[in-house]
């Protein structure tokens, strides 16, 4: 059943992918300030599905551990790389993290109800 969950991590990823790339082109991220909620939101739940399909059994802690190092990464790799920042840089940062964690959270609880059922 690990496999399942690999291979839906990487749909999301492509997903992901395919959304940022056309939010790009588009300019999407300065149409609707929602979208960047809507990614982080996606993003949480790609980086959660693929946790739950390396980690051989349930481990909240390093659950928890590693996506707290992948969405502060991610942060720190957006504000060295200039992406283009709001007026209320810690505002955002923030919201960004809390929909990172939710999506995270939703891979968390579907995992729980199937693959760590009985752990």
């Amino acid at each position: 059943m690990r496999l399942h969950w690999l291979v839906s991590a990487l749909l999301l990823a492509v997903a992901l992918t395919y959304l940022q790339s056309e939010a790009v082109i588009n300019f999407l991220y300065w149409r609707y300030s929602w979208f960047d909620i809507l990614m982080h939101l996606l993003g949480g739940v790609t980086i959660g599905t693929f946790l739950v399909a390396l980690l051989a059994r349930r481990r909240p802690k390093a659950y928890v551990l590693l996506l707290f190092l992948a969405f502060i990464g991610w942060e720190v790799f957006e504000y060295i790389s200039g992406i283009p920042r709001e007026a209320n840089y810690a505002l955002d940062t923030v919201i960004d993290l809390v929909m990172d964690f939710i999506g995270a959270l939703a891979a968390y609880v579907a995992a729980r109800l199937t693959l760590w059922r009985s752990a």
